[in-house]
């Protein structure tokens, strides 16, 4: 070890360091679970550290005065006691020194930073004696030994902390640059060594300890290591703040002063025992590298003081011990001796791991690569792993250390980008701001030495038994990509031919690089038997992480305007071709453990970089761009090469399923990283030589298969998957083009379709082939993305796609398939030719939009064509009586509605793009069947089966009129005369439901997307009137659109209009009574009417006066629906609205007459009414009605069980608000009991709060939840029992049911009446039940010791309530351990208690079936069914006892006829008494007696031992 600096110039680097944060080596190192230290530095210790540089003098005393003040402070913790005890008794020193000094400074109140230095130097000194006359006397005195670890704790550390905080202050430049500091270094130096001389004398003198060792040694040792680690601290401080002086000699000496205590205290700490030091010393070493890196990079004022200066050398220090090191390994390991071996590999194991985290923050980087080098020669000296004396597992743990050191060599620093080891993109090679031109060749210039060295070297990790070997191959894969990363993306030099060699270089090497990277999937499978899954996926990882980072960098130079070498362009393409053979080896049988990553990762991102370079190249192939030819050849038989080669992987492996997922998986990324034409372009699904009529069974071959079909749902799923992502225009593999669809895959479709009409197929095969059908036509949405040849090819395609909608038919889901697709296209032209106007854009949207007058009579008349099916559905269901026919015309007729949904959908999308002439031509057209419709009069031609006809037809239109008003592409007149045409129909009830709430629903799309038509004056008046007089012929059907209609119209009302006004009171009975409706959507819409007419009324006071008025109604309904109206308006209004605040009092005082209300819908209303207001009301507008609000709600308390709950929440509410004192006089006496139950829960709960075992409460801010939850209760629903499982919270909490809380109960009862000595006979040993999963090892003496306990008689047995029937009857030793019974032929000759069991079990369940003995009402029906079961229950116990068998005990077959005890006989594969099968059927209550007779077997059931 040397104390001298590295006396490297540093005046050719302006490296900026890195903030800080931890690099990816760091992270990747902890991963693994090596390393150690930590990348981030505390904020406290970095503005500690800034105080010398930064802060000014009166910010520095200001400091100081609040550090004084911090120390002083008691807090809870004892630290800060033992802080402020001794902070307080050292400026007691400092002012009697003044005193005694002089008198006049008795006016200087606040301690100075040397004077509190100087206090603390002299105690710590006067200290040091005291330890060291301890720890003499430490050999034969154990009390001398306690007393050295007290005054640790209390003293030593609290003064060697104040000493570290005030080190910044005195080393301030206004502090006289710190010459107070400089003088007294070499006595603080001595201190620091000697106290770490005292902390390592404790650990030793404390093992030598005679009596009471463990505690002592324990305390001394914790003491110790406190020690230890708060000298490491105080040690940092001092280097980093001390300044260096302007004399030469005085620095010479400092320099080896600090060398003496940087080698006394961090560094020897490096190597020591104990973890927690060791990772003391680590992260110190790493605040002093990052320190001295930071300030290199201030300004140019800062970095030139005495204490940056002074940090650089301790940071040379560093760097030199741990080279040092490194040296010494290696000349060790050359030498002849070879006993030392062991303690300089470890030694050199704790540097390596310094290293790797400290390297990325060194600020220049010729250290990194001169650690780079010593990496590589160690990776040389021991590399091979297997051979020689010396090379085992510690040779293997050197390599992986010495690789994770050369990974940090390599790694990021703060002028790279964040994105991880490899950039992503060649835009961050231009970026070289931080860099210089020097330090990038260098970095460059040794990646390229490390990775002509790795790749001759690589570990041998496989035939190790070191346990992290996996590891080994993950970091020196890891170190290959930082290789090849430095060469390609960091060749940035100033040097164009050095820069170009590298890359070279790089490129030539890719092959054997990425070989290397994919062995390593087949060396951890070989390597670890029983983590080869895990650890070939984690080198799988490797192999994609390269792939997917390396392979774009090198196919982005095959483009000749970007590459401006020809002869890059040539060795880029030589690499690629070399990879793809590499490639194709990851389909071998030995990387099957890694498919399932490296398939859908390396495989398909290699495949898919080559597809998106071929689609640039052909998407530039107008340009002049006449060299890229040959090469798109070459990348279109590489690609096939590559996607044949997985695809017959998939045929290989069909019988192996995970193996043929993870193949499906990689296809379907290579599906849609290249996208599905070029994808299609490159397999071949027919053989266009093989007749289908001859050759069924050949048919449909390819060159790669017969089992291709298999790739239609994944093409599917492709083309459905992210639609908004795909559909995005700046996606390059969504560009497809119609006419490969036309040509390639409709000649597809054909064939499989006339597949499907081939007579010598049976019905299922002509079944998969309508199905494969569809499957091919749903490719059809992909290529309806992003069209490039709409002008050219659309209008075939157009035709083709009418045909097929004709033949809806046979193949009924193509419509939804041909619609989808027809849509996503109108959307994505329209949306590209209003995002970007551009020429193709605009004339695709008007080829569209010619074309849209070819396809828009075709849906139209599709629709109509659906809509006549569904009449002869109708028809054929009036003729036949046959219900499974019926079930099959009526699936069919919902599928056709299905059908005519999308159809219409398709047309509203279409209607925006088609031109404004032929739309309003063929609106006309609807409009004038319409009109044709409704006045055609039925009724003389078919009866009920053409009225139905009539009305199917009439809604066919109105859906296709409603898609027209839905596309927003209809002028005012267009929509005046559909108004018209609908006004009729919802004036009059003469046609079906169906039409009216078909026309309410044109009705409603015209007030939406039409609202200037709607709220014009005159028209507005019109479908007011049109809505008030048509209440009387609306069907139940159509009230929700109705309501929705007439919300829209409300919206526009004037509350200055008094005609407007008083429509509110013509419609509000419509709207009251619709809240009532059995519809959820009906009801949802009347509240949402509720509201819209309360803003146009623009009165609430008006408004509740209307609505005040039907609770005097004569109807409960009536009456029922204003309370609820009320408490919607209440529950929305009264928390902003003052008007309405002041209303509530007068509101509630009305709805209270209501209390006596006989009628139990009201009375569900107005408990929810008060509900609502006792939580909107204020203190004191609720306090006067108390009265009446108590004892009106507790007349439905008693006969009314469905509203106890809510009863009890308003009660909790108003007790919270008011007490107790001022509730319970209001409660009638009949019902205290209620409140003083409700006082104790709350006591309870008060109790549990302070226990901190309050439960959680939520606040109800829906209306809906208020009106109908019952779970809010006064005691937080513990008690709300649910009727079918019987759980509460309470027993949530338990695992028990109520239900079983009862048997328990009956049990228990039962017994209380046996006698003392029946009782002192029960007790016996009780095993505590299991919690939180614990096992317990009933084997095992000491637990079955700790667990076993003896139950006294008046024991609770809710202890042990998971006990079963049987367990009183078990017998225990004195070790716990079962005693099992070999009375067998006793036990299975007790007849009569296993009838009794099945006697009480049968009553039981026949009990619960009943009702689970709850009393109810039963009416006659019901009590003569009951009856009846239990005379089956009865006659099926008596033939079950004559029919029964000698239950057969358990161990019977191993019990022997000679003697007593057991024996195994011929045949049996069980020991005697080894195994009981458990059945979950035999412990049901059914069986359960059964059960207990058999384990009667196994157990005594007669005696328990006490």
């Amino acid at each position: 070890n040397t104390d001298t600096a590295m006396g490297r110039n540093r005046s050719g680097s302006s490296t900026t360091m890195a903030s800080m944060q931890s690099t990816t080596a760091a992270s990747q190192a902890s991963s693994m679970g090596i390393g150690s230290g930590s990348g981030n530095i505390n904020s406290s210790d970095l503005a500690l550290y800034d105080i010398p540089l930064v802060t000014s003098p009166s910010q520095a005393s200001t400091d100081f005065e609040q550090l004084l003040h911090n120390l002083q402070s008691i807090s809870v913790d004892p630290k800060s006691v033992r802080k402020a005890a001794c902070c307080a008794a050292l400026i007691e020193t400092v002012q009697e020194r003044r005193q005694n000094q002089n008198q006049q400074q008795q006016q200087q109140v606040v301690v100075s930073p040397n004077e509190l230095f100087l206090a603390t130097l002299a105690a710590l000194t006067s200290l040091q004696g005291t330890l060291e006359q301890q720890v003499k006397r430490t050999d034969t005195d154990t009390e001398s030994n306690n007393n050295s670890s007290n005054e640790v704790e209390t003293t030593a550390l609290p003064l060697l902390e104040i000493l570290r905080q005030i080190l910044p202050y005195v080393a301030h430049p206004s502090n006289n640059h710190g010459a107070l500091l400089l003088h007294q270094f070499g006595t603080v130096s001595r201190m620091l060594r000697m106290f770490v001389a005292l902390g390592y004398a404790y650990t030793a003198s404390s093992s030598t300890t005679g009596t009471n060792k463990a505690t002592s040694t324990a305390v001394a040792t914790s003491g110790a290591n406190a020690l230890l680690r708060q000298i490491l601290k105080t040690t940092t401080m001092l280097l980093l703040i001390t300044p260096s002086s302007s004399s030469t000699t005085t620095t010479q000496e400092a320099e080896k002063e600090m060398a003496k205590l940087l080698h006394a205290t961090i560094i020897r700490m490096f190597h020591d025992v104990r973890p927690k030091v060791r990772k003391a010393a680590f992260g110190c070493a790493m605040d002093v590298v990052i320190v001295a890196s930071s300030s290199n990079s201030c300004s140019s004022s800062s970095s030139s003081s005495p204490v940056v200066q002074q940090r650089k050398v301790i940071a040379d220090f560093l760097w030199e011990y741990c080279h040092a090191v490194i040296t010494q390994y290696k000349s060790s390991s050359s030498g002849s001796k070879k006993k030392n071996d062991s303690s300089n590999s470890k030694n050199l194991i704790h540097i390596l791991r310094l290293l790797s985290t400290s390297l990325p923050y060194a600020d220049d980087v010729r250290i990194r690569v001169r650690f780079g080098d010593d990496c590589l020669a160690l990776m040389g000296g021991g590399g091979e792993g297997g051979s020689g004396s010396n090379k085992g597992e510690v040779s293997m743990e050197v390599i992986r250390e010495t690789l994770i050191t050369l990974l940090s060599c390599l790694e990021k620093g703060e002028e790279d980008s964040d994105d991880g080891l490899l950039l992503s993109s060649m835009e961050q090679e231009v970026d070289t701001t931080k860099d210089t031109g020097k330090e990038d060749e260098e970095i460059s210039k040794f990646a390229a030495r490390a990775l002509a060295f790795l790749l001759q070297h690589r570990p041998n990790a496989a035939n190790s038994s070191f346990s992290s070997a996996g590891d080994v191959n993950v970091v020196y894969g890891r170190c290959l990509m930082g290789c090849v990363e430095r060469m390609l993306v960091r060749a940035n030099s100033g040097d164009e031919d050095g820069t170009l060699a590298s890359k070279l270089l790089a490129m030539k090497l890719l092959p054997n690089v990425l070989t290397s990277i994919l062995h390593l999937c087949d060396e951890a499978a070989e390597g670890e038997d029983g983590g080869a899954a895990n650890s070939a996926e984690m080198c799988g990882s490797e192999f994609n992480q390269f792939v997917s980072r390396v392979m774009p960098i090198v196919t982005s130079y095959f483009n000749n305007a970007a590459t401006s070498n020809n002869n890059l362009q040539r060795v880029a393409i030589e690499a690629v071709s070399n990879c793809i053979d590499i490639i194709r080896q990851a389909l071998k049988i030995q990387y099957r453990n890694a498919w399932g990553n490296i398939l859908p990762g390396g495989y398909a991102t290699f495949t898919s970089t080559l597809a998106l370079n071929l689609l640039e190249m052909r998407g530039a192939g107008n340009e002049a761009n006449n060299g890229n030819s040959e090469l798109e050849g070459k990348l279109q038989s590489c690609l096939k090469e590559l996607v044949v080669s997985l695809l017959r992987l998939r045929d290989d492996v069909e019988k192996d399923g995970t193996a043929r997922t993870a193949v499906e998986y990689a296809t379907s990324t290579v599906m849609r990283g290249m996208g599905l034409e070029l994808f299609l372009s490159l397999v071949d699904f027919t053989d266009d030589h093989v007749d289908i009529g001859d050759k069924k069974k050949e048919s449909l071959n390819t060159e790669s298969g017969a089992g291709l079909w298999w790739l239609l749902p994944l093409m599917k799923q492709s083309a459905s998957a992210d639609a908004s992502a795909l559909a995005s225009s700046s996606s390059i593999t969504t560009r497809s083009h119609l006419s490969f669809f036309q040509g390639r895959v409709l000649n597809l479709a054909r064939r499989c379709d006339a597949a499907s009409a081939d007579g010598h197929r049976t019905a299922a095969e002509a079944s998969i082939q309508k199905q494969r059908v569809v499957e091919v036509w749903s490719l059809l949405y992909y290529f309806c993305l992003h069209p490039i040849d709409m002008k050219e090819n659309f209008a075939a395609v157009a035709k083709t796609v009418v045909k097929a909608l004709s033949d809806h038919s046979r193949y009924p889901k193509l419509v939804p398939v041909i619609c989808g697709s027809l849509k996503s296209l109108a959307v994505g032209v329209t949306g590209r030719a209003e995002a970007n106007p551009s020429a193709e854009a605009t004339e695709d949207l008007e080829v569209l939009s010619n074309v849209s007058i070819k396809i828009l009579p075709s849906l139209f008349k599709l629709v109509e064509t659906l809509n006549e099916s569904q009449k002869t559905n109708s028809a054929d269901d009036m003729d036949t009586d046959d219900k499974s026919s019926s079930k099959e015309k009526q699936a069919i007729r919902q599928q056709n509605m299905q059908l005519v949904e999308t159809v219409t959908d398709t047309i509203g999308q279409l209607a925006q793009i088609c031109p404004r002439e032929f739309l309003q031509n063929l609106f006309k057209k609807v409009v004038q069947r319409l009109l044709v419709a409704t006045t055609e009069n039925g009724d003389n031609t078919g009866g009920k089966a053409s009225k139905d006809a009539q009305a199917v037809r009439m809604c066919s239109l109105l859906g296709l009129g409603q898609a027209l008003v839905a596309s927003g592409s209809l002028d005012n007149n267009s929509v005046s005369l559909l108004y018209r045409a609908v006004r009729p129909l919802v004036r009059s009830d003469e046609h079906d439901s169906r039409v009216q709430k078909r026309a309410y629903k044109v009705l409603a799309e015209i007030c939406e997307k039409h609202k200037e038509f709607v709220t014009s004056e005159e028209r507005l008046n019109e479908m007011t009137d049109l809505m008030v007089d048509s209440i009387v012929t609306c069907q139940v059907s159509a009230r929700h659109m109705r309501l929705k209609c007439m919300a829209y119209i409300v919206q526009g009302f004037d509350s200055s209009n008094q005609a407007h006004m008083a429509v509110i009171p013509k419609i509000m009975g419509e709207v009251l009574l619709c809240l009532k409706d059995s519809n959820a959507k009906t009801r949802e819409a009347a509240y949402q009417l509720l509201l819209e007419m309360a803003v146009a009324r623009d009165d609430m006071t008006d408004y509740f006066k209307i609505i005040l008025a039907a609770l005097g109604a004569k109807t409960t309904h009536m009456r029922s629906a204003a309370v609820m109206a009320l408490s919607r308006l209440t529950f929305e209004y009264a928390r902003h609205d003052t008007t309405v605040q002041s209303l509530l009092p007068s509101l509630m005082q009305t709805v209270a007459f209501l209390f006596d209300d006989s009628s139990r819908e009201v009375t569900k209303s107005v408990i929810s009414f008060v509900r609502v207001c006792v939580a909107a009301m204020s203190f004191d507008q609720l306090e006067p009605l108390l009265p009446e609000i108590v004892g009106g709600i507790m007349k439905y308390n008693k006969g009314r069980d469905r509203f106890r709950a809510k009863i009890k929440i308003i009660l909790k509410k108003l007790v919270r608000l008011y007490g107790y004192d001022t509730i319970a006089p209001l409660v009638p006496e009949k019902d205290t009991r209620l409140i003083t139950h409700m006082r104790k829960l709350t006591e309870r709960t008060a109790r549990r709060k302070a226990a901190g075992l309050q439960d959680g409460q939520s606040v109800v801010n829906n209306f809906d939840d208020m009106m109908e939850s019952d779970e809010d209760d006064s005691d937080d629903g513990r008690t709300f029992m649910t009727g079918v499982t019987g759980f509460t919270k309470m027993t949530s909490m338990t695992g028990k049911s109520m239900k079983s809380a009862k048997s328990k109960s009956v049990v228990s009862g039962a017994r209380s009446t046996m006698t003392g000595k029946s009782a002192k006979s029960t007790s016996g040993p009780r095993i505590k039940a299991e919690l939180q999963g614990e096992i317990l090892d009933m084997l095992d003496s000491s637990k079955m010791a700790k667990s076993v306990r003896f139950a006294d008689a008046n024991m609770n047995d809710n202890d042990f309530s998971d006990d079963d029937d049987g367990m009183d009857d078990m017998q225990f030793d004195n070790q716990g351990r079962i005693i099992i019974s070999d009375g067998l032929q006793k036990v299975s000759g007790d007849k009569g208690a296993v009838d009794d069991f099945d006697s009480e079990d049968d009553d039981e369940n026949l009990q619960l079936k009943a009702g689970g003995g709850k009393r109810r009402r039963v009416s006659k029906f019901e009590s003569v069914k009951v009856a009846k079961a239990e005379r089956d229950a009865v006659n099926a116990r008596k033939q079950s006892k004559q029919s029964k068998k000698p239950t057969s005990s358990l161990g019977s077959a191993y019990k022997s006829k000679k003697a007593g005890g057991d024996v195994k006989k011929k045949g049996q594969q069980y020991e005697p008494y080894a195994y009981v099968p458990l059945n979950a059927k035999d412990y049901s209550k059914k069986n359960r007696s059964n059960a207990v007779s058999k384990m009667g077997t196994v157990v005594r059931s007669t005696k328990r031992k006490r």
